[in-house]
Formats: structure tokens, sequence, C-alpha cells
């Protein structure tokens, strides 16, 4: 199936192939950094608490983003979720180009005339231990409009792709304003989805703050 990392830069590709405009903001790239924390978290790899992440084994896990993510956080100083997302910012475009080969390797895109095409025209992921699973945008619609609590990853890919404002490329304004205490409910609760947010909050004010500061 199809891990955390992958789904978050799937939903970065338009039904026509085009890549959504939230896909160049600081934004996409700290959820996308998220979901690597998730992925090794899930693999045993890291841990995460309220006060920091903290490596639990360095054997690399085969996939290359998560791998040099893992390095990274190995070798440097203890710290939170929130600044470690900061810290690691500066590789989210490797992140994405090593996702987007393993998809196209895969064969669950192709890349063709500057658009990146699914494969499967029904936008289901391949067949994997006899199964296939549904898009994730399928499955965010299901979590948003429906009433039972979604699975853990769907959990966190909400939350994450919330804060990548990817939600905006299949919902209006007024269908996330309408949604938001669901979105509250289901997708709110995760320490590195939170992290996700705080980094981009801590972002936003070092921007803000470098804007009007007197020259």
């Amino acid at each position: 199936m199809p891990s955390l990392v992958e789904e978050l830069v799937l939903l970065a590709i338009e039904d026509d192939g085009a890549i959504a405009p939230a896909a160049g903001e600081l934004g996409f790239g700290m959820a996308l950094l998220g979901a690597c924390l998730v992925e090794l978290g899930n693999a045993g790899r890291i841990d995460v608490d309220l006060s920091a992440v903290l490596v639990l084994d360095t054997t690399p896990t085969g996939h290359p983003a998560l791998d040099g993510v893992l390095k990274t956080i190995a070798t440097g100083d203890a710290a939170p979720v929130a600044q470690w997302i900061l810290r690691l910012s500066a590789d989210a475009a490797t992140v994405v180009r090593q996702t987007l080969d393993g998809l196209i390797s895969r064969r669950v895109l192709r890349f063709e005339e500057a658009r990146y095409l699914w494969v499967l025209k029904e936008r289901r992921y391949p067949l994997r231990d006899g199964r296939e699973q549904q898009d994730a945008k399928l499955r965010i619609m299901e979590t948003l409009l429906g009433e039972q609590l979604p699975t853990p990853h769907d959990s966190v890919l909400l939350g994450l792709a919330r804060a990548a404002g990817l939600l905006e490329g299949f919902l209006s304004t007024a269908e996330i304003a309408r949604l938001e205490d669901r979105m509250a409910k289901v997708a709110g609760l995760d320490l590195i989805v939170r992290g996700v947010e705080a980094a981009i909050l801590e972002d936003q004010a070092e921007r803000a703050r470098a804007m009007m500061m007197p020259l």
C-alpha cells in the first residue's frame, strides 16, 4: 500500500496531472517531513513525545526519503517535533523528488508532457498483497462527510493535508469552514501533526518579523 508520504505527494497532483499550487508552499514541504516522521515512528526507528524526537534504531528502512531524514535526526541534537520540522525544511524538495521517482518506478504515475498522470485511470493504487486501496482524496472526503472515526493512517493524512493547504484543491473555502469541527475531531490529535502546525506558524511569524523590521 502507498505510504503516508506518497499519498501527500499524490494529493498535490490535480486530476489533469498539473501540480497543485499548494505544492509550492513551505507548508507542503513541512507536512511531507511530518509524514516522514510518522513513517519512521511506525517503522520503529524513532519515538516522539512532547519534548523530543528520540532515535531508537538507525537501521535504514530502504526508502531513500525516510533514510535521509533518519540520518539527519540521528546525527543532530535532541529537539521537539516542531524544531526538527524547521531544521529539515531545506530537505523537503529532495523528499518530493525521491517520492515521485518511487511512484513512477512502481507504475503508480507516469510523467508526460510536463504532467504527472495516473497509470490507473480510476485513481486507485495497484494491487499489493491482493488488495486495492481507494485514492486518498476519496478517503478524505468520506472521513469528512461521514460519522465514523477514520483509521489512524487516514486521521494523520487528513491532518497533514490540512496543514499543507491541500484540501483547498478539492474543497471550497466555505466547505472547509463548515467542516472545521469535524476536522478538529478526527485530525487534530496526533503529536506530529500538531508539531507540523506549530512549525508552520513559527516560520510564518519569523517571516512576518523579518518583513516588518526597520532597515
